[in-house]
């Protein structure tokens, strides 16, 4: 199922259970109506038995609606029961409302051809039922009344339509995310191409060149040379490989707690640390943002790796208030680290510096917690309404 039905399908979900309220509501008043010395007693129970069906249908509709979308006929069910309370309660009785709503919920379900047949067949029934009924067969009896059916599906199967086009319009808008935080990722891999492997294989090739003279003049220095260029080689292929993992990396189209968690679990299984992951399904920020917190988790994660020598890794992921807040915890041997960003420098923490300038971009906060054999702790906090205040670095 595509992200636009998904939406389409829980929009359907939340208009059938406000039907269902407004059934229940309706059988309510429609027996406080009904005048005491009219009441019979087998119409005051169909429609008690039909208002706790519908009490059914409200809290169960997860599996009540697929069900009618996979079985069109089961609403005939609930056609036939309004007959039956239109037998019981006469046609121009307070029931008739009652039974409006049947016609409202197959324009949302099924659409035209569903709606016009549910619709038909209620009007038929409707006949049937004032014909044997005690009510004048008058313009309001034969026209006026029965037009409530097709009026009140043709409003069920308007909000259908809506719903529909508000989930191709998310769906559209997502996938122009998708595409804008893409063109972005591809121009700064196409900067570290320039800034990092290809200034590594230009210095390879240089120590190439001279490598020949070397080996005539100073064999030794040749031969630290030659090391040279092997580990150069080494990080060069590290690069390239880190580069191509990033461009065919489609985590970022997951929800942001299930795109965490497989971020993480990828990483615990690649590194070998144990890690940890509780995220919030509630945490969701807009595709671009979520992007750049996503890259930021995976940096904190590879300096772990790099720096700490940690046993263990948790990772969480919380809405709080208007913010999203991510925290990346280790065990490992920590670093000092006053808030000044040149410590980052010239302690060799480079991706420290990388997940700072991620976190400007989004307007959010990244705070560092460590002391030496104390472990390390990287916090994001992300605005979920993006903030038009300068982002920060803080020493927590």
């Amino acid at each position: 199922m595509s992200s636009a039905e998904q939406i389409a399908g829980a929009r359907v979900g939340a208009a059938f259970r406000l039907l269902m309220q407004a059934r229940i509501l309706i059988a309510c008043v429609s027996l406080l109506l009904v005048p005491w010395d009219d009441r019979a007693v087998g119409g005051f129970l169909i429609v008690i038995g039909v208002a706790l069906l519908s009490s059914l249908a409200l809290f169960a509709w997860g599996q009540i609606v697929p069900w009618l979308l996979r079985q069109p006929v089961l609403i005939g069910f609930d056609v036939f029961v309004s007959y039956a309370v239109l037998e019981a309660g006469d046609v121009l009785g307070p029931f008739f409302l009652f039974t409006v709503l049947t016609a409202a919920v197959a324009g949302l379900l099924y659409r035209w051809q569903g709606m016009l047949l549910v619709c038909g067949l209620q009007i038929l029934l409707y006949y049937a039922a004032a014909a044997g009924g005690r009510s004048t067969l008058a313009f309001q009896t034969l026209i006026a009344i029965p037009a409530f059916y097709p009026i009140a599906g043709f409003i069920g199967m308007g909000l259908r339509r809506l719903f529909d086009e508000q989930a191709r319009l998310e769906e559209a808008r997502r996938r122009a995310e998708v595409a804008v935080a893409a063109a972005d990722e591809r121009a700064r891999l196409a900067r570290e191409m320039h800034d990092s492997l290809a200034k590594t294989l230009r210095g390879i090739a240089m120590s190439a060149v001279a490598l020949p003279s070397w080996m005539s003049r100073a064999p030794d220095r040749a031969e630290q040379e030659a090391r040279n260029i092997a580990a150069a080689a080494e990080i060069a292929a590290r690069e390239a490989r880190q580069l191509i993992e990033e461009l065919r990396d489609e985590v970022i189209e997951y929800p942001l707690a299930e795109a965490c968690r497989e971020v993480v679990a990828s990483w615990g299984r690649d590194s070998g640390i144990a890690a940890s992951v509780t995220a919030d399904p509630h945490a969701e920020l807009p595709m671009r943002v979520r992007y750049e917190v996503i890259a930021i988790l995976k940096e904190a994660l590879e300096n772990v790796v790099r720096h700490a020598a940690a046993g263990s890794v948790e990772v969480r992921l919380a809405a709080e208030q208007d913010q999203v807040v991510l925290v990346v915890r280790d065990d490992g041997r920590g670093f000092a680290f006053d808030g000044e960003l040149g410590d980052f420098l010239r302690g060799g923490h480079y991706g420290l510096v990388g997940m700072r300038e991620r976190a400007t971009t989004i307007g959010a906060s990244l705070a560092v917690l460590s002391e030496p054999g104390a472990g390390t702790t990287v916090t994001v906090t992300v605005p979920s309404v993006r903030s038009e205040s300068s982002p920060r670095l803080e020493a927590a």
